[in-house]
């Protein structure tokens, strides 16, 4: 899809501000898939002293339009976690600018370098099943990259610890709203008994991506190019990354199974080739528990998002097919805590 003229002209002014080069030109831009802010792909052409012309494809996201810029909606925040990640084994898209105000474009946005890349979840391209296992040894890599990482120098630009009671308490938020319906709910009240009766009392702290599934990954020849679509980052228990890691590898999490990758390794294989790369314990009852709570998790944001999407707020009608499973994925973790 096009993007707009206006956002073009508006684009290009602040392109050749940043750059320098009054002769700065776009072309291509593109209109990107995607639920959290708007993103576009373009192609852009500088030019130096000589008048030699240098080309790179870049993204731009903007912070959605009418929100306030804070939570989900602060892409600045999510530029400069992105950015303290750099040097590390973690890799994300290169950040090149990142604006703060509205000057430019109205609302705050960042502009990153293009990844090539695939994403596994969503059939860009036919995986053979040794592919799907090579990624997934390259996903938990990158996982294990990720909470290695030391989150204390990096506290000022990803916050303070979010604790799991916290955690809790903002699905319990999304869960006690009279205006979700009732079927995308069975369960989850006795699933969160469980939780708060068996929660781990030291959770190893670190950096959380908070959405560290199939589809934020940017894979290409079994490793992982890019870490994408930051905007849940925190500093918290790290094991909540582990634990949606594999709920998004659990068919039986799901009423449609094909949500599932057909050839990626089950929880359990993730979860021993996660504990082979960490330095720290991570035991059975712990994974369990934090594939629980991820049912959980993602339980309150079907319910939630599936009551905008039919009330207008939000409209998304993938929700209604990922509706289905929002009673399975209480009832999944009830099983998982015995």
């Amino acid at each position: 899809m096009e993007a707009d003229t206006e956002f073009e002209t508006q684009l290009l002014a602040m392109l050749r501000a940043r750059t320098g080069d009054p002769a700065a030109t776009i072309s291509g831009l593109t209109v990107l898939p995607g639920h959290a802010g708007q993103s576009y792909g373009f192609e852009l052409t500088t030019h130096d002293a000589s008048g030699a012309a240098t080309r790179e494809h870049l993204v731009i996201r903007l912070a959605p339009a009418g929100v306030r810029p804070v939570g989900t909606a602060d892409v600045a925040r999510q530029a400069r976690i992105m950015k303290s990640l750099e040097g590390t084994a973690v890799p994300t898209p290169p950040v090149k600018w990142i604006g703060e105000g509205v000057e430019e474009f109205g609302r705050p946005w960042f502009v990153v370098g293009f990844v090539a890349g695939d994403k596994l979840a969503l059939g860009e391209r036919e995986y053979s099943p040794d592919e799907q296992r090579a990624a997934a040894r390259a996903v938990v890599r990158t996982h294990a990259a990720l909470h290695s990482v030391p989150w204390e120098p990096r506290r000022a630009v990803w916050g303070e610890p979010v604790t799991l009671q916290q955690e809790i308490e903002r699905c319990n938020a999304l869960l006690d709203r009279p205006t979700l319906d009732p079927a995308t709910t069975v369960g989850s009240a006795e699933l969160r008994e469980r939780l708060l009766a068996t929660e781990p009392r030291a959770p190893r702290l670190g950096c959380v991506h908070g959405d560290m599934q199939w589809s934020n990954m940017l894979i290409r020849d079994g490793e992982v190019r890019a870490v994408i679509d930051w905007e849940l980052a925190q500093i918290g228990a790290v094991l909540i990354d582990l634990g949606w890691l594999c709920l998004f590898s659990d068919p039986d999490s799901w009423v449609d199974k094909s949500l599932v990758p057909a050839h990626i390794p089950s929880p359990e294989a993730l979860a021993e080739m996660y504990r082979e790369r960490v330095s720290f314990e991570v035991t059975d009852a712990d994974v369990r528990w934090f594939r629980a709570f991820s049912g959980y998790r993602f339980g309150a944001i079907t319910a939630f998002n599936l009551m905008l999407h039919r009330r207008g707020k939000r409209i998304d009608p993938t929700w209604e097919d990922i509706g289905l499973s929002a009673a399975r994925l209480f009832a999944r973790g009830r099983e998982l805590l015995g």
